[in-house]
């Protein structure tokens, strides 16, 4: 006898991950279905240096409504595993992740706060390539999707932008800082994307010149690579 009372099976969807979708449809399921390992040592090299640039730029301002408001959002996340995170439900997904950092904004004219969230990402070029910026631009866009009630409740709601900030890993300094606004059709777009997940809509590779920017882990899990690799008959890279 069947039981109708089954509950649907849930996919819970890493934001930073998700947010791939916009850089390659290819590698945000991989790393979101195969769970694909991080390269090396965390303690050395390029991604040690960005973790650690990464999380001294998530934290320039220590205001005081700033710290304030961190510690009550803080207490409105939830357990995930072994980290407290912040999670927010469409359809059979849930997508879950944590926020970088977060500023104060204060309307001069009404004299009222609001938050503006900040994604950091940090780089060793000269310059992020556009699809890069463009999965940094969603991935604020779901941030701020998940914690615009929770803001709200606390009575300090989204400004009208939010801000995605590059650093450089050699330098230090802030290369570019982008506004982005926030995004009413991000349920829409999440929908999108597991329908092109489970096959239901079309996704096409990306151009061979794509492929260098992505993880060494992921090309090498990646069968659009590998093909597209042996077609043009480049060496392993």
């Amino acid at each position: 006898m069947s039981n109708n009372n089954t509950q649907p099976y849930l996919l819970y969807f890493s934001i930073s991950k998700l947010s791939h979708f916009e850089f390659c449809p290819k590698r945000s399921k991989l790393e979101l279905f195969k769970r694909t390992k991080e390269i090396g040592n965390g303690s050395f090299g390029a991604i040690a240096i960005g973790n650690r640039l990464h999380y001294l730029y998530s934290f320039p301002n220590k205001g005081f409504d700033r710290l304030r408001l961190r510690i009550k959002l803080n207490n409105l996340a939830s357990l995930y595993k072994t980290r407290r995170i912040f999670y927010k439900q469409v359809d059979d997904v849930i997508v879950l992740g944590l926020y970088d950092d977060l500023r104060i904004i204060r309307d001069v004219a009404t004299n009222k706060k609001f938050t503006a969230l900040i994604e950091v990402k940090t780089t060793s070029k000269k310059y992020m390539w556009g699809r890069e910026i463009k999965a940094a631009v969603k991935q604020l866009q779901l941030y701020m999707w998940v914690l615009k009630e929770k803001l709200e409740y606390l009575g300090y709601p989204l400004w009208i932008r939010s801000y995605v900030e590059i650093y450089s890993q050699r330098t230090g300094r802030l290369m570019k800082s982008i506004p982005v606004q926030y995004d009413e059709g991000i349920e829409d777009w999440i929908r999108h994307v597991v329908r092109c997940f489970r096959g239901l809509e079309k996704v096409s590779p990306p151009n061979i010149k794509i492929c260098k920017f992505c993880p060494k882990n992921v090309k090498e899990n990646c069968d659009w690579y590998l093909a597209m690799r042996e077609y043009y008959g480049l060496s392993k890279s």
